[in-house]
């Protein structure tokens, strides 16, 4: 099964409408795009737009954060009924420059992933349709196969995030990684199936005291839109990454396979929460502003290199299948069934690795010797 790609427009030249719904932010943009030789038309008023443009005028059709998403959905419709090859762009305005020029030159479809050789490290042959079924198979099984580990970070090498690079040590080597990795390559998964996907940010809450500092933006997930309904899709939370998908739409409990969780308007952001032992916990809170790799660049530098990262300076694994949780936290090893009971244990060296090879299915090498006799220590 060959890639996802998009066919490429040279931008200079190249005929955009752009639709907002504020004047100020649709000339500023357009500007911009003026400076860099694109013909831009724009628009505050959608309703009109089947009467003023004709979608075969335009290479490329841009809609602005404020368009509502039947009026988004119209929109698509209509101009791709007419003109099957225009380019589409859900544009947010502080990136949307960047987000036209990208398409336009094809530079944001690249191949994005090998999907034969993902499908195979997480053990799926179902359905790849892009429906709500196949997202939560998907899940289900890299959460099981690829641990969550940032071996990398602590052995003092920081963490590429690079598409290439995650592919190679997610994929071919076997390893494990941390939220940029494993959420990076499950955003290309899902875009190479079809679906329609945005990486956003968190800040993170899990396990830490009501008067600690706000943390920074630096935990990365995804939401997803299917058939109109938004959903938080996480694969790189560690020890308590949800098991499934989550309804951003409603504040009711969502049961899973583990806890229970919760999404709810938290000011501006979202507030995400687990259940635990009849507790609801706080996770993180969630932006739902539109990222650019360049952000999460400087946010996984932070986190995989600063002294003050728990990353840096603590063996943390992770694990979540069906039936339980397995978390390595230094040399304390904790596996927490379905059914909330909770079996706890501190291992020497040995236990460790075998741990590392047996249950995180980790290929342990030779240079990771001292980093597991320093857990052993606890120290």
């Amino acid at each position: 099964m060959s890639p996802a790609t998009r066919s490429k427009t040279e931008p200079a030249g190249a005929r955009v409408l752009v639709i907002g719904v504020t004047r100020e932010v649709l000339d500023t943009v357009m500007q911009d795009l003026a400076e860099l030789g694109i013909q831009a038309s724009g628009s505050t008023d959608p309703a009109r737009l089947d009467i003023d443009f004709d979608p075969r005028d335009f290479d490329l059709l841009s809609i602005g954060g404020g368009v509502d998403d039947a009026t988004r959905n119209r929109l698509k419709n209509a101009f791709t009924t007419r003109h099957p090859a225009i380019h589409l762009v859900d544009a947010y305005a502080p990136i949307a420059v960047r987000q036209i020029l990208d398409r336009l030159s094809g530079a944001d479809a690249e191949p994005l992933v090998d999907l034969d050789a993902y499908l195979a490290r997480i053990g799926y042959d179902g359905p790849l349709a892009p429906t709500i079924d196949t997202l939560r198979a998907l899940h289900r099984h890299h959460l099981d196969a690829i641990p969550f580990e940032a071996i990398d970070a602590l052995l003092g090498r920081g963490i590429d995030i690079a598409a290439n690079a995650v592919d190679v040590k997610l994929i071919g080597a076997g390893r494990g990684g941390y939220c940029f990795e494993h959420n990076g390559l499950f955003q290309r998964v899902l875009a190479t199936l079809g679906f329609q996907v945005t990486p956003i940010s968190a800040r993170v809450r899990w396990t830490m005291p009501a008067d600690s500092a706000p943390s920074a933006r630096t935990h990365m997930l995804l939401e997803v839109q299917l058939d109109g309904r938004p959903w938080l899709v996480d694969v790189g939370f560690g020890s308590s990454v949800p098991p499934a998908p989550l309804r951003i739409d409603t504040t009711e409990p969502q049961q899973t396979a583990h806890e229970a969780f919760r999404v709810f308007r938290f000011g501006h952001d979202l507030m995400v929460q687990a259940r635990r032992e009849g507790v609801w916990l706080p996770m993180y809170t969630v932006s739902r502003e539109p990222l650019h790799p360049s952000d999460y660049e400087v946010a996984n530098w932070h986190t995989s290199t600063h002294p003050d990262s728990h990353f840096t300076r603590n063996l943390i694994v992770a694990r979540t299948t069906g039936d339980a949780r397995y978390t390595l936290l230094d040399n304390r090893f904790t596996v927490r069934h379905a059914d909330e009971r909770s079996d706890k244990q501190f291992l020497d060296a040995a236990s460790i690795e075998r741990v590392l090879r047996d249950v995180f299915r980790l290929p342990v090498a030779p240079e990771w010797r001292a980093l597991i006799e320093r857990a052993a220590r606890g120290s």
